[in-house]
């Protein structure tokens, strides 16, 4: 069963410019580094986030990573709905990890239990608590939710638009406690990593980041604000290779929150979905696009 949506792999142009990005404004600390691979971690979990040193100027997503507690049973699943497993890749922190193509195309991997390790050293910037969730871009934003309900065994939280033609949909784990949403898929033209997430204890924690962030060289891209999808106070801000990073508290716990009474079909034109606190969608923010490597390609990297 997957348990856990842990984090994502991606690559980036200019590593040692990265890591000091997630240390300064998210608070991630680095765990170790394997090769080409810095495994960074919020607290005592061994990572919450891979960065792969890039040997060209763009920033690409390498893979989704999924937590399971019975490797080889989710690997079979994902391959009888249709994806195609690559083999056995090295991942720091984990004792065996699946390298995996999609029936959309993007790669993922099925890893055993993250190892929990010393806890990160204490900063005067708060840490996240942990990873929270990826949102991906797909032209057939349905069948990737099929694909993640049937192929990973996730459950289905909300929809923006319909279950059959939706314009966002949000998946959970099956397991009690989970996150709202692990998983966010996008209707989008192309294949693309829309955003990642923290998820942090208060929302303090989040004002105090916005308010460090926001300076000549950088931007928020949207908050703060509250989803009614999921129910978390978010803002948005841009890392340095332009990927997109939420900051989030207070989301549903599924089975651990009074405000979960189960799935929900949110309609385009109510503005309580993408934020209670009144504001809309800009442009920036459903324009932003990180480019996902074909997964084959990736074998030798991994």
């Amino acid at each position: 069963m997957i348990t856990r949506v842990s984090s994502v792999t991606y690559e980036v142009p200019d590593v040692e410019a990265s890591i000091g990005f997630y240390e300064r404004h998210v608070g991630l600390t680095v765990t170790e580094r394997i090769g080409a691979s810095v495994y960074l971690r919020a607290k005592s979990s061994h990572h919450d986030l891979v960065l792969v040193a890039s040997d060209s100027a763009e920033c690409v997503l390498h893979s989704l990573n999924f937590e399971s507690d019975d490797v080889a049973a989710d690997v079979e699943r994902a391959v009888g709905a249709g994806s195609k497993d690559l083999g056995v890749v090295e991942h720091g922190g984990v004792e065996v990890a699946h390298l995996l193509e999609a029936p959309g195309g993007f790669g993922f991997r099925i890893h055993s239990t993250v190892e929990q390790v010393q806890a990160a050293p204490e900063s005067n910037l708060a840490q996240p608590m942990h990873f929270s969730h990826f949102n991906i871009g797909v032209p057939d934003a349905a069948g990737a939710i099929a694909f993640f309900v049937d192929g990973l065994g996730l459950r289905n939280s909300d929809w923006i638009g319909s279950a059959e033609n939706p314009m966002i949909g949000w998946l959970h784990c099956p397991v009690d406690g989970a996150l709202h949403h692990g998983v966010a898929v996008l209707q989008t033209e192309d294949v693309r990593l829309h955003h990642i997430s923290y998820e942090y204890e208060n929302a303090a924690e989040i004002i105090d980041r916005v308010d460090d962030y926001v300076d000549d060289s950088h931007f928020l891209v949207w908050g703060m604000g509250r989803h009614g999808t999921g129910g978390s106070i978010f803002a948005y801000i841009e890392d340095v290779s332009g990927v997109m990073v939420e900051l989030g508290t207070g989301m549903i716990r599924i089975g651990a929150d009074p405000r979960w009474d189960g799935p929900k079909v949110w309609a385009p034109d109510d503005p309580r979905g993408v934020d209670e606190w009144g504001s809309s969608v800009p442009e920036a923010w459903m324009g932003k696009r990180t480019a996902v490597a074909t997964p084959s390609t990736l074998v030798s990297k991994a």
